[in-house]
């Protein structure tokens, strides 16, 4: 084997061998990023299905945090199941015990199966409704518990995080 070849060969194993790369998820909506563990709801605060971050909304729109797959939409349109090319899955969890409402509040096109990207419109709601009806809005985004992944995750908190474009997390991913 010449030198050449056996240089390529290593090249290979090791982007066989090295299959980490790095996602990143952005703010579902205008407003706050926080941790998941400010969520006032003991299975996202406890991290119960797994990690992730907040956002406090200071709009009315929640738009897609990473590419993917909607693999479910929940009737009550209060959550979305977003699937990545690698196979992870992501919840955005619109609002505390929001499925309550059935749907009123909350307006989308989407069903599954749709194909997204970062930045798209997943679903509109009305805060004013859903308030006033004793529901708190703040938006939990979890990267769902697989051990088919090893994940870092790096939260980055901020005040003023715009929806589609605000880094909210980081994540390190080997599968």
């Amino acid at each position: 084997m010449t030198e050449e070849r056996a240089m390529d060969s290593e090249i290979e194993m090791d982007e066989m061998t090295d299959s980490g790369h790095k996602l990143l998820l952005r703010a579902v909506s205008d407003g706050e990023v926080l941790s998941i563990e400010e969520v006032p709801d003991e299975i996202f605060a406890q991290k119960m299905i797994g990690e992730g971050f907040a956002v406090k909304p200071t709009s009315q729109l929640v738009v897609a945090p990473i590419d993917g797959k909607l693999i479910e939409v929940a009737e009550a349109k209060h959550a979305y199941y977003i699937e990545t090319e690698e196979g992870l899955k992501i919840l955005i969890h619109v609002g505390i015990d929001t499925l309550l409402l059935n749907g009123e509040g909350f307006s989308t096109k989407l069903k599954k199966d749709d194909y997204i990207e970062a930045g798209d419109a997943l679903v509109a709601f009305d805060e004013q409704l859903i308030t006033e009806k004793g529901f708190n809005t703040i938006i939990s985004v979890i990267v769902l518990d697989d051990e088919a992944f090893e994940l870092k995750q790096t939260l980055h908190p901020t005040k003023e995080a715009h929806a589609g474009e605000t880094v909210a997390l980081e994540i390190d991913l080997k599968q």
